[in-house]
């Protein structure tokens, strides 16, 4: 066996397509939507036997430590290996290292696409000196529908009120269609920045969502076996309302990003049931089984954040599946443990803060509506006249 920079794309994908630990995030392309310097920094390391053949592979993303002015390397959903009992796993890890110290790497942060528990996993990456941390960046849970059933068992297999939603839609006009082209990409964006706005998330440049459907179009996966990914759009009365980008590689399938209308009237249409139903649908058609809706809360209870999208996922029926956690390789340790010191202090500050901003906010609630309960039974008393 022999660890190198992997230079052919097609094999690459092909790799990571049939692998069981194969994930879009680990696609040839997926480094190419970074900025400029982690992109021309990116490495594309693997393993091949004696034959030739690709056995283990890492796509590696540049990212630059906060306060450090020294790169790390994150695999996202990688390393793939499909055994990480092989000697494989270490070649690969080993000559990662070797390239990633090259560049001045301070760590390697993994974040494998393995079932969580799994012991042969964790303990291989143990003794190749990775520790486990909770600087997640890549949340570990995802809610998975499995589209192997008919639609009939699909659709049976949600909760009442989707099904009701899906059909509803179709029957109030809305109606669903492939985007392409400028117009649409704007369409698009403009309902996904609207949605960040009003639900707090960060949208990236628009050239970014350009770039990834260039990357994974129907000529890029004839010509690198790469995934393929649509632009699904939501309309009523030819206005777009609610869209979608899914991806397909190999029996997987990803909800990659969503965006709807604010507006009272097209939120009443309930846009975003019967759009999520054609994605799943587009994806089946493209020979997916699996539909990953990504990420959804660690811990599955009201008020955590993401709760409402996880509500949302949960009720087209499937499960949740859940991976080993997040680990780092320390390459410079005199900078690695310093700095993930500060960061763990800097990410603790935050999240009191926002606990105190939450806490407010409810109080401010509480408050709003305990002084609407008192007008209102103010102006009873006077129009009774007690």
């Amino acid at each position: 066996m022999e660890a190198k920079l992997i230079e052919d794309r097609r094999e690459w994908n092909a790799f990571v397509a049939a692998a069981r630990t194969g994930h879009l995030c680990q696609t040839w392309e997926w480094a190419d939507h970074s900025e400029e310097g982690a992109r021309a920094g990116s490495l594309r390391v693997g393993v091949v036997d004696d034959s030739g053949r690709l056995v283990a592979a890492v796509l590696l993303t540049r990212s630059m430590a906060s306060g450090l002015g020294a790169p790390f390397f994150y695999a996202p959903r990688g390393p793939v290996c499909d055994d990480p009992t092989s000697p494989a796993l270490p070649l690969l890890i080993r000559a990662a290292a070797r390239e990633a110290r090259k560049r001045g790497g301070v760590f390697i942060r993994i974040e494998p696409n393995a079932p969580d528990g799994d012991s042969a996993w964790i303990g291989a990456l143990k003794r190749l000196g990775f520790r486990e941390t909770d600087h997640v960046i890549y949340l570990r849970s995802a809610w998975v529908t499995d589209l192997s059933p008919d639609e009939d068992r699909l659709l049976a297999g949600m909760m009442t009120t989707w099904r009701q939603n899906i059909r509803a839609g179709a029957r109030k006009g809305v109606t669903v269609r492939l985007g392409a082209g400028e117009a649409d990409l704007d369409a698009f964006y403009r309902l996904l920045t609207e949605t960040g706005t009003r639900d707090e998330f960060y949208v990236y440049p628009k050239d970014l969502y350009r770039d990834m459907l260039e990357h994974y179009s129907e000529e890029a996966a004839r010509r690198y076996g790469t995934a393929r990914m649509a632009l699904l759009i939501a309309e009523s009365d030819g206005v777009a309302i609610a869209a979608s980008t899914v991806a397909v590689l190999g029996e997987w399938s990803w909800n990659l990003h969503s965006g709807s209308s604010g507006q009272t009237a097209h939120r009443k249409l309930r846009p975003n049931y019967l759009l999520q139903w054609e994605c799943m649908r587009w994806c089946k058609g493209q020979g997916a089984r699996y539909y990953d809706w990504r990420t959804i809360p660690d811990i599955l209870e009201p008020g955590q954040e993401l709760y409402g999208v996880y509500e949302f996922k949960r009720g087209f029926g499937g499960a949740v599946r859940r991976v080993i956690p997040t680990m780092d390789l320390p390459l410079r340790p005199a900078l690695y443990w310093p700095y993930v010191t500060a960061v763990s202090l800097r990410r603790g500050l935050r999240r009191w803060q926002r606990r105190r901003f939450e806490r407010r906010r409810e109080q401010a609630r509480l408050a709003a509506e305990q002084a609407v309960a008192q007008a209102e039974a103010a102006k009873s008393g006077m129009m009774t006249g007690e």
